[in-house]
């Protein structure tokens, strides 16, 4: 399931020179996002690149995911944090 309002990110802003504006370097794709079977994204979910949904997680809304996390994990917050296993 999915509420509305979720970014999917899968390239980010190249920004390693440090002598070329960073508007000018371009962009580069990332790992892809991988979201797993029956897993709930609550509404304004941001999704960082490279990032997977594990099976049966809940995604909180308004979390901003920036690391995995195990099958059946409840996650929330700005970074994300675990707030607990479903099991």
């Amino acid at each position: 399931m999915m509420a509305p309002e979720v970014f999917i990110f899968h390239m980010n802003h190249n920004f390693d020179s440090i002598n070329v504006p960073m508007r000018s370097q371009g962009i580069k794709d990332s790992a892809p996002v991988i979201i797993e079977d029956d897993v709930w994204i609550g509404r304004n979910v941001m999704i960082l690149p490279g990032k997977t949904i594990k099976k049966g997680s809940i995604i909180a809304a308004g979390c901003v995911l920036t690391k995995n996390f195990s099958e059946y994990s409840i996650v929330g917050g700005n970074p994300s944090i675990l707030i607990k296993i479903r099991n």
